[in-house]
């Protein structure tokens, strides 16, 4: 069991005396700053200014200042075996003595797709690059299957201009007004009387029902963000997919957060919904970029014609890497059946960690923290009174940071394999300095 790197004293040199040079970046570095920031990549800065990293590895990253930091993001999902793990990169290098690009798709994608979907007879798998792109697939085929363009989304389903637009904070519980609050609504492609874009935002049968009915001449496809389950039951949901179907609409479950990191394909595949396509990405590949379209071959069966995908749907580097991931999540750990099981239950313990020492800081009425989905993913909790307070919910995750801890707020939190190391107690301990940091920051709220 190794100590959280960073929290203690010192920081570890990732690499060995050869390489030591390049373990942190040059200080004192001045060049213009050229790369573009997003809300995504800008989350995370300590008081000196923004977080820029530098090197990874397992559960850990280290910014160009040579603090390191326990990842709970992990690049918002994709690293679910670790950073740089030995085994991992080892693999990678040896399929990339193979190549890079063919011409057309290898018996890498084949075999990946066999072992994918080996108890899926009749399904078929389409590949891309993000989950972004997947969904896109999906509303295409959609459309034309049914003539209808119009879309029911529930959840963040991607950042294309008909996937975003008029969208809610998605990730915000049932009960927070942050929830409610519709963005992105000027100037945004694909949304409008003939194609609609609606929001099933409460999970309620009725609710839905209604946005059926009233749009029936235009919408097409009912498309749910597989977090969202995470919030009502696998009934409702198998109920809210025969209620599109049997309506007309094609029916897709969109498990970028989810496929390859709670199980092999997700959480419809897991609790039997039979929902036409399914979206996977983000784990797939340990942090190289690739996604999938999954369904029956009546429903790819357009694909050609749609032009579903591109030049770089065939490239090989994530193939290998997802191989190589699968070669590993398959594999049986300790007491534990699979790769899977084991992320399940080292979420679950830091979900308790954070729990513990929000009681211990005096800060449990007020917020905790639980896993999601069994554990691969975790979440803070907070009392209704700050489940609109965005300026004291930023501000606890500032402290997280203080605290040498990267973990993601007003959105599921991630771990990896690597974090089956951690030093429970150790985290414990950080993470009370994080909550009683933040209730000083905040005038003592809750006090």
């Amino acid at each position: 069991m190794y100590e959280l790197l960073g929290l203690g004293d010192g920081v570890r040199d990732f690499t060995d005396n050869r390489d030591k040079r390049r373990s942190v970046a040059p200080s004192g570095h001045t060049s213009e700053k050229r790369t573009v920031h997003s809300k995504i990549t800008k989350k995370f800065k300590t008081e000196s200014g923004q977080l820029v990293f530098h090197h990874g590895h397992g559960g850990e990253v280290q910014a160009t200042d040579g603090t390191t930091y326990l990842d709970f993001v992990m690049g918002y999902g994709p690293v679910v075996l670790g950073h740089n793990t030995t085994s991992f990169t080892r693999a990678v290098a040896e399929s990339l003595t193979n190549g890079v690009m063919m011409p057309g798709y290898t018996s890498f994608h084949e075999e990946y797709l066999d072992r994918l979907l080996a108890d899926q007879p009749g399904r078929r798998g389409a590949f891309f690059k993000t989950a972004s792109e997947a969904v896109t697939a999906a509303l295409r085929l959609a459309a034309i299957e049914t003539e209808r363009r119009g879309v029911i989304r529930c959840g963040f389903i991607g950042w294309h201009d008909a996937q975003i637009a008029d969208s809610l904070k998605w990730h915000d519980p049932l009960a927070s007004p942050l929830r409610y609050k519709q963005k992105y609504t000027e100037n945004m492609r694909g949304v409008g009387d003939s194609e609609p874009v609606l929001n099933w935002h409460d999970l309620s049968l009725e609710t839905l029902e209604e946005l059926i009915d009233t749009h029936r001449s235009t919408v097409g496809c009912l498309v749910i963000d597989a977090y969202q389950a995470s919030m009502t039951t696998p009934e409702l949901m198998r109920r809210a997919v025969d209620l599109a179907r049997n309506a007309g609409l094609l029916t897709v479950f969109d498990e970028t957060k989810t496929g390859g990191r709670i199980s092999r394909l997700g959480y419809a595949a897991d609790h039997g919904i039979d929902t036409d396509l399914i979206v996977i990405g983000k784990a797939l590949a340990n942090g190289a970029p690739l996604s999938m379209l999954v369904g029956s071959t009546e429903h790819l069966a357009t694909a050609e014609k749609s032009r579903l995908s591109g030049t770089f749907s065939k490239e090989m580097l994530a193939v290998y890497a997802a191989l190589a991931t699968l070669d590993e999540l398959e594999t049986p750990r300790g007491e534990f059946a699979d790769g899977w099981a084991e992320l399940g239950a080292v979420g679950s313990q830091v979900a308790s960690c954070i729990a513990a020492a929000a009681r211990e800081a005096g800060a449990e009425t007020l917020v905790s923290a639980q896993p999601v989905m069994g554990g691969a993913m975790f979440e803070l909790t907070y009392a209704e009174r700050l489940l609109g307070d965005r300026a004291s919910r930023d501000a606890l995750l500032d402290s997280f940071t203080d605290a040498g801890i990267l973990l993601l707020e007003g959105h599921p939190s991630f771990v990896c394999g690597a974090h089956r190391d951690n030093d429970w107690d150790e985290l414990t301990r950080r993470s009370a300095k994080a909550f009683t940091q933040w209730l000083t920051t905040t005038g003592g709220i809750g006090k």
